[in-house]
């Protein structure tokens, strides 16, 4: 099976005022962009991850990847592979006792705890060549950071 290493772009959000959206964009080697939308949560597990954040508790994302750990286990890398009717499936591959399991995951986790475990994110390559675009063809696409509120008092 070929795959398209890619790497997280970023956390942004696209859509109108009244109807925003979040998405990741994985990007491969050659700088063509493959937009996967995500949950709110998600979208937030995501960006704090990639900004080396932490939270005063383990969120969820966190909680898998301590509980992984402390099973002995180990994530191999995550492998998008499918997309039916909108949706993108995945697998999480992780390493358990000198056995290698895929467990059927949404993207958004897997790319959550990809980002948090720093293990690869494959795509199944004509699954990338069917969804890729290039940037010049990101429209209304901004930061999650414009969208975040801080209080700083």
């Amino acid at each position: 099976m070929d795959v398209v290493d890619t790497t997280v772009r970023g956390v942004y959000m696209v859509g109108g005022p009244k109807q925003m959206a979040p998405v990741v964009l994985l990007t491969d080697e050659t700088g063509r962009i493959m937009p996967v939308f995500v949950g709110h949560s998600e979208a937030m597990s995501i960006h704090i991850a990639l900004r080396k954040e932490t939270t005063p508790r383990p969120m969820t994302h966190d909680l898998i990847v301590i509980m992984l750990e402390e099973l002995g286990g180990s994530v191999k890398s995550v492998l998008v592979d499918d997309l039916d009717e909108g949706t993108f499936y995945a697998r999480l591959v992780i390493d358990v006792q000198d056995t290698q399991k895929e467990i059927d995951a949404r993207p958004s986790d897997c790319i959550a705890i990809a980002v948090r475990t720093g293990a690869p994110i494959q795509v199944r390559e004509n699954l990338f060549n069917q969804v890729a675009i290039e940037s010049s063809e990101l429209e209304g696409v901004s930061s999650l950071d414009e969208y975040i509120t801080t209080d700083q008092s």
